[in-house]
């Protein structure tokens, strides 16, 4: 079965997250864009997100990557059941972002 924008997938298991080279096997999410080159934008979702430790996000904010989203390879994503909805998506997303706001650990120098 063919990826579609909106599909909800699950990263194949032994896949590396080439800038921060941890395992993101099992992370979950839903296809926002695809480039028929054969990759795929993800929205990770709201349990995916709320696994991400504390120390993973912040990183993530003192290097400018995106938590939120990733381009994977298509071969990389497999079709899954979707476990949230986009609301809660959103909801998780600004909560996290809320509770980085006043830590300390945040790079906060211009």
């Amino acid at each position: 079965m063919k990826l579609q924008i909106g599909s909800p997938v699950v990263v194949k298991s032994g896949v590396v997250d080439p800038d921060l080279n941890i395992d993101i096997g099992g992370w979950q999410g839903r296809v926002l864009e695809i480039d028929y080159g054969g990759t795929a934008l993800i929205r990770w979702d709201s349990i995916t997100m709320r696994e991400m430790s504390k120390q993973l996000l912040i990183r993530c904010e003192n290097e400018n990557l995106d938590w939120e989203l990733m381009t994977l390879d298509m071969t990389d994503l497999e079709h899954a059941t979707a476990r949230d909805s986009e609301a809660d998506v959103s909801r998780t997303a600004d909560q996290l972002k809320a509770e980085m706001v006043d830590d300390p650990r945040l790079n906060t120098e211009e």
